[in-house]
Formats: structure tokens, sequence, C-alpha cells
């Protein structure tokens, strides 16, 4: 069956068992008013075509969950490293190749920049591709301080483009279930909410790599911490506003595979104690020095009716706590979860869903809101520049705890 008959059918009918998640965002994105629904399937009709920049771990990531959203083609890439570039390019058939960023902005044809580089190019490509007016979804930190992310945030929402963060971790079905459970009661209000993401990536003085460089500010928080905090402020529906943080390096210098020696300015560890808007604690132990984990992304929120905790390595279930019971583990089963929820589930129970299923659930959103013209209004489901700004108040706020050794209080939007 062709795209176009599926649509047809499932427009036709109000359901289809074999697909309620296509049902959903269709359904939601057509407006009542002829006038814009016409638009809306003009723009879904038009196929959007999308540049990336950066090949390295991520870049070809992105382009295997595009690759699964309709109405989208990768039809250029761009990185300095020219076999990479050609690897990349051949492997996936994409049309056009480039090894300078201005040159990929600046075609015309383009509609969609995604900006997969290092930390320490967000900004220059970011505010070129904006002025260039290509809607733009980056790679996280958005941006090397709050200042420089507000500026970005601003100018995209001036341009009146689509602006989008990759923090996939929040797209994750059961962290969409906890987000719905706490808005709709269920869980009772909220008491505690804690965690950590643990790496082992910089656990030995001889680990090094150039992606320590140019990390900002700061290198575990603004790698992975960030994450974790995006997360959490999706379940709980509200911002962190005051921390007290207390990082540590580890091995303040560092040998590479020739025996040169690096002097770190950057924490390996944090441990951060947070307060949200509503006065509730939270704490997070977020490090790349912890071997034996990998990509450890754990969220538990403590509530009156029960507790929920959450696991990036067990991605398509969660586990909750009931008193006087004990535990039980919750698969995502589109018949038993909440309606928020059915959306980003993509297989049957047991089917695991993972690391590219939430990315992909991530740009899914991000395009349907550019289909929909929703971008323009309202807060959407995926992480934005103003996310992007949040983050990197919270990096700056755990910074200066730790040089002045107290709370301090979190730059807001």
């Amino acid at each position: 069956m062709q795209l176009h008959d599926f649509i047809r059918k499932i427009n036709k009918s109000g359901y289809c068992d074999r697909c309620c998640r296509v049902y959903t965002v269709i359904k939601t994105s057509i407006p009542s008013n002829h006038g814009q629904r016409t638009e809306q399937k003009e723009n879904f009709m038009k196929k959007l075509k999308i540049g990336i920049i950066g090949l390295g771990f991520i870049g070809p990531q992105h382009i295997d969950g595009l690759r699964r959203v309709p109405g989208v083609e990768v039809a250029a890439v761009c990185d300095r490293d020219t076999e990479i570039l050609k690897t990349v390019q051949t492997h996936y058939d994409v049309p056009m190749y480039c090894t300078d960023w201005r040159e990929l902005i600046a075609d015309p044809a383009l509609d969609v920049i995604h900006n997969c580089t290092p930390h320490a190019m967000h900004d220059e490509i970011n505010r070129a591709a904006i002025l260039a007016g290509k809607h733009i979804y980056c790679e996280k930190p958005l941006s090397n301080s709050a200042a420089q992310a507000r500026a970005i945030w601003q100018l995209a929402v001036e341009k009146g483009v689509a602006h989008g963060l990759n923090h996939q971790y929040r797209m994750n079905a059961p962290v969409q279930e906890m987000k719905a459970r706490l808005q709709n009661g269920l869980a009772g209000r909220p008491l505690l909410a804690y965690g950590q993401y643990l790496q082992e990536s910089a656990s030995q003085a001889t680990d090094w790599s150039s992606r320590m460089e140019n990390t900002g500010i700061a290198r575990t928080i603004n790698d992975i911490g960030i994450h974790w905090l995006d997360t959490a402020c999706c379940v709980l529906g509200q911002p962190v506003v005051s921390v007290m943080a207390d990082l540590t390096i580890h091995h303040p210098v560092r040998t590479d595979a020739q025996g040169r020696q690096h002097t770190m300015d950057t924490e390996d560890t944090a441990l951060i104690l947070m307060r949200f808007a509503d006065g509730m604690p939270g704490s997070l132990v977020v490090s790349k020095a912890a071997n034996g984990h990998k990509n450890d992304l754990q969220l538990a929120v403590e509530c009156e009716n029960y507790s929920m905790e959450w696991s990036q390595e067990n991605p398509d279930r969660f586990t909750a706590g009931i008193k006087g019971v004990g535990t039980e583990t919750v698969y995502m089963n589109p018949c038993t979860c909440q309606m928020e929820t059915r959306p980003y589930i993509t297989t049957p129970m047991g089917h695991v869903m993972g690391w590219c299923d939430a990315l992909h659930n991530a740009l899914e959103r991000y395009y349907g809101s550019i289909f929909s013209n929703s971008y323009k209004t309202g807060k959407q489901p995926y992480a934005t520049f103003e996310d992007g700004f949040k983050g990197m108040a919270f990096v700056e706020a755990c910074i200066r705890s730790h040089q002045l050794r107290s709370w301090v209080e979190v730059e807001q939007p």
C-alpha cells in the first residue's frame, strides 16, 4: 500500500489498528479551517530538502532517523573530513556534498539545516542558517553561554523559523507516560526527583580525546547533564530554579596515545542538588568516570500515590513503586497507557523501542510542526531553542555554585 493510499484509508475510517501513531499525527495536525487545511495539504505534499552539517557519530544517526519521516529528503551533507564525507555521501546516496558549511547553507534548494557539529561551532552555524531563512535543528548544547543561547533563540523567533534542539530522551514513550500520569493526577503530587547520568569514557588518566577540548565552561554537565535536566523538566512540567553543585576533575593532567599531556580545566563529575519551581527538591549525579556504565541515564520521581523510575538502558518500560506492595514493571502498551503516550509507541510490547526510536520521535514531531505550521504558535513536544537556553542557564548556575560554594539561582527565560 502506498503512503497516500494509507493516509486516505485512515482519514476515511477514522481509525487504524496498524498504526494509531501515524493516524494521531495526521489527525491532530489538520486545522478545522478549510483554507488552513488546504495549506496543510500543500505543505505535506512538498518534500522538504535537508542539509546535514557534521558527520561524526550523530550526523548519520540523523540521516537514519529522517528516512523514517515522510515528506523529507536528505539532499546535502557536509564535513571537513573528506574521507568521512565521501563515505557517508556514498552510503546514503546523498545528491550533494561539500566541505564548507557556508556553501551548504547558501544553497537555495535546502529548507532545513541539521547542525551536528562540535559544541564550539553551534552559534556561528545556527546564526547563519537562521539569517538565510532556513529552519534549524541543532544538537545540544545550544550555545557556549546562556546569553548567546538567549540571543540565538530570540533570533530564530524573530525570523520565524522552526527551531529544534536534540534532547531526544524526552521522546521515549515511558518518559511521556510518566509525564502524562503526573499531568492527569494519577501518580499524585510529586515529592522528590533524583537520578544519574553515568558514563565511563574519562575514568583513567590515559583516557583522552579531542572531544574533551573546546567544550565551553563545562564538559560533563554540558554534554550529558543537560540531557537529564531536560528529561526531568519535561516529566515534571516545571524548571529548576536553584542549584548547589560540587564539581571534580579526577585527572588534572591526561596523557594521550602519543604520550602528550593535556591539562584539564573542566569537570569529570558533578554532584548537584536542586530546587524546582514549586519548591520540590531534586538531586543529580553526573559523571564520565563511572566504570561499567555505558550510557546510564536514570530518572526517578517519588509521588504521593506511587513512584516512577525510568532507565535509558531499558528504554521501553518504567518501574512503579507502590507503598505496601513493592515494585512492578510497566511496559508501553497502547491499550493500557495514557492517551498522550500512544503516538510515541512504535512497536508491540517486547519489541524493544530504543535510542533510535526516540530520535525518530523527536524528528517526526519537529517536521510535523513544519508541515502543519504549528511551530509558529504554542509549546512544542520536542525541545526548542528556549530549552537550549534553559540548559545553558543551568550549566552556568552550577559553575557559579561550585565557585561560590553556595546555592545559586538559575536564570529563567
